[in-house]
């Protein structure tokens, strides 16, 4: 199973701030042919007074956090498939720096988090892509950065896929994600995209990863186990996209209540378990070879993931 969306860039680098690396040593045991074996790796980036990793007296710099955690990454999975990933690009400074970062091993973007920055809005903001947005964004898919578009508000998520039409219709390939978005229609969350967002993502040949975290998988008036629920929105994406478009995501937030001491809610999933766990409950509805895409073959063929 490859897994579309996972903060573990974040998690290595307060390891490395704390200098503890206790909860690392004993959850990347995960990572392994039977479970997880490949992963969008993401960096997230909140508002200053959102952050939870407390930098002390280090200076906010996205290079430096970014290098070191890679380097982590690297030391404690020289063998997995990975794409590293950067979400919330406010204290990206410009394109120069966009690719610097690049040169370092950027290979995704998700433009915004959940607020509003100088590129565009996530969806506690009201305004569209910017001008500056637009530049960094051509940058992006000129240096072959694939575009998340989870988080987006709607604005900004139909400004940018004009703008990935009118860059295909130039002629250029562009990677197009949305990591860690459900189905609205089924879990009335801002986070999710309607099916016409969805139909849109399918338009310009991107990927929609079905996320296993409660608090996007279901309304809390419904009373169906978050496993049937799960099960739902990946026959609803298919549905809509098709079964090559679909894949599966964790946005495992476990990690939250032992490094922060914040409980986000409930998984779908445990992470230790989560390929079988999965993979049954798409047995109900999907042949192996349909399962084996959702699974993987579909990131596989779409993003080329790397060993690194």
């Amino acid at each position: 199973m490859i897994d579309l969306h996972h903060d573990l860039l974040s998690i290595m680098y307060y390891c490395y701030i704390k200098d503890d690396y206790s909860f690392l040593d004993k959850w990347i045991k995960n990572f392994h042919d039977g479970n997880v074996s490949g992963l969008l790796a993401n960096l997230y980036y909140m508002s200053l007074d959102e952050m939870e990793i407390e930098l002390g007296t280090r200076e906010f710099n996205v290079v430096e956090m970014f290098q070191k955690s890679t380097e982590i990454f690297r030391k404690y999975l020289p063998d997995e498939k990975v794409i590293f990933s950067i979400e919330g690009c406010d204290y990206i400074n410009d394109i120069f720096e966009l690719e610097e970062l690049y040169n370092l091993g950027l290979r995704n973007i998700l433009l915004v988090w959940n607020c509003p920055n100088k590129y565009g809005s996530g969806n506690r903001g009201d305004y569209g892509l910017t001008d500056l947005g637009k530049e960094f964004l051509i940058k992006a898919i000129d240096l072959g950065i694939s575009l998340d578009l989870s988080h987006m508000n709607k604005k900004t998520f139909y400004d940018t896929i004009d703008l990935i039409r009118e860059q295909q219709n130039l002629g250029k390939e562009v990677k197009v994600i949305a990591s860690h978005s459900n189905c609205y229609e089924i879990c009335h969350h801002e986070r999710n995209l309607d099916d016409e967002q969805i139909k849109a993502l399918g338009s310009v040949g991107g990927l929609l990863g079905i996320v296993a975290y409660s608090v996007f998988t279901k309304d809390s008036d419904n009373n169906d186990s978050l496993e049937d629920v799960y099960l739902e929105h990946i026959e609803r994406a298919v549905s809509l996209l098709g079964i090559d478009y679909v894949c599966v995501s964790s946005d495992d937030m476990k990690f939250a209540k032992v490094l922060f001491n914040e409980d986000f809610g409930d998984m779908v999933f445990d992470y230790s378990t989560i390929k079988n766990d999965i993979t049954m409950l798409l047995k109900r509805k999907f042949t192996d070879s349909e399962i084996d895409k959702l699974l993987y073959k579909n990131i596989l063929k779409k993003l080329n993931f790397e060993k690194k």
